[in-house]
């Protein structure tokens, strides 16, 4: 097949849905099938800044980057002021600049996708959520090119598939894929026919995340041999509960003094303020944004995984603690509850309650066999259900099920025509 993927970023932007659909492209080539993207040339969705080159390949992928608007103080400014009144009224005159306001705006993507998707079989949006999505469904639908949507809608946060730009490509468009059946459920409570909703997941090439020795690791991150070590992996944002985690470590360190709370990924301005009140406290390490390699040392360093996140479509992270044998902390929401199995494979805790989180880690403390066991489970369940190969599987059956209705629809009206 000729495929088109439509990103709002692409690695080396670090993010759940961009991982999820480089992943999934990577795959898509290595069985044989052609695969383009067109993205930003933004790291960072918070200013849509052009960083990256306009054209390259990687594994396989041939992805071509377009130039963005900046998004400014201004810019943001207008998205709150537009969201704020679109939700009071419900009035579609505001969704255009709610799309000025999100981004990313590339003229360029929109031209080239308008030129040349008929070389295309089928395009995939990814995350719908951002601009990108409404006007690459518009352009696909202009030129009559099926369209597959992975929406990673988050149920909590309306302003993920509650616009009408976002509603009209969710019952427009030909297929969605859900990460999750909790999503699944979501989108077809919003009215979809079941028929064009597929769960698919996310997944992992295993042979990318190799166990190492935890030790070995633990001296390059500067860690002691016996301490008992929690890890964040994400961007530093609110929305991820690193403060809450912050405030379970600062707890559990008053009764185990070997507790180190280790951090990792990109910093923001809300994590800058976190830890400036935090500065002499001992047993936190904040890595920032590093290599992939540093961020296996991370994974195999620590005992468990702690991301207590109110907006996680799915959370990968999960996947990557777990691949390496590592027990998994995160919140109670539908998604996430579909993810990880309660007290089999990690513990499931409310949002906004440090407390029972520290509860949850005292088990593991005082009981190393069962948070092995808990990630092992995790491990065993990732090698069945989450590898690449396998959503890719999910993913490219549902490509071929849409040409073929397709090619059906299209010979039905020819025959009409010839009768």
């Amino acid at each position: 097949m000729r495929l088109l993927h439509v990103t709002h970023q692409y690695p080396p932007a670090i993010g759940g849905s961009e991982k999820y659909i480089a992943d999934l492209s990577e795959e898509l080539v290595a069985r044989g099938h052609q695969v383009d993207v067109f993205t930003s040339c933004s790291l960072d969705y918070h200013t849509w800044k052009d960083e990256l080159r306009p054209r390259e390949r990687m594994n396989g992928v041939n992805v071509y980057r377009f130039r963005s608007m900046r998004r400014t103080g201004f810019v943001w400014r207008v998205l709150h002021w537009s969201l704020g009144q679109y939700w009071r009224t419900r009035s579609r005159w505001y969704e255009p600049l709610i799309l000025f306001g999100g981004g990313p705006l590339c003229p360029g993507m929109f031209a080239a996708m308008l030129s040349r998707l008929p070389q295309y079989d089928l395009v995939h949006l990814n995350c719908l959520v951002y601009g990108h999505v409404a006007y690459g469904y518009l352009a696909a639908r202009w030129r009559h090119v099926p369209v597959i949507v992975t929406p990673h809608t988050h149920a909590s946060q309306e302003v993920t598939y509650g616009i009408g730009h976002q509603l009209d490509v969710l019952h427009g468009s030909d297929h969605i894929i859900a990460v999750t059946e909790a999503e699944r459920d979501f989108l077809l409570g919003l009215g979809l026919d079941p028929w064009r909703v597929t769960t698919a997941g996310n997944g992992l090439r295993p042979e990318s995340y190799p166990m190492r020795d935890a030790m070995t690791c633990r001296q390059r991150l500067g860690l002691p041999e016996d301490a008992f070590v929690m890890l964040f992996l994400g961007r530093q944002v609110e929305y991820k509960g690193l403060g809450m985690a912050l405030e379970a470590f600062i707890v559990l360190r008053k009764c185990y003094p070997h507790t180190y709370f280790l951090v990792v990924g990109p910093e923001t301005d809300y994590s800058r303020q976190l830890f400036t009140r935090h500065d002499d406290r001992p047993g936190v390490i904040n890595l920032g944004t590093v290599s992939d390699d540093v961020r296996m040392d991370a994974l195999n360093a620590c005992d468990c995984l702690v991301l207590p996140s109110a907006g996680e479509a799915f959370g990968i992270v999960f996947l990557e603690a777990w691949i390496v044998g590592k027990p998994v902390i995160g919140p109670r929401t539908a998604a996430i509850s579909t993810v990880i199995r309660d007290g089999q494979d990690g513990w499931l805790v409310p949002l906004d309650d440090p407390l029972t989180i520290v509860t949850a880690l005292k088990r593991w403390i005082d009981t190393p066999a069962l948070a092995r066991q808990m990630g092992e489970s995790g491990r065993q369940r990732v090698l069945q259900r989450y590898t690449r190969a396998r959503v890719a599987d999910v993913i490219e059956g549902v490509y071929l099920r849409t040409l073929r209705a397709r090619q059906r629809v299209q010979a039905a009206q020819r025959h009409s025509l010839c009768t």
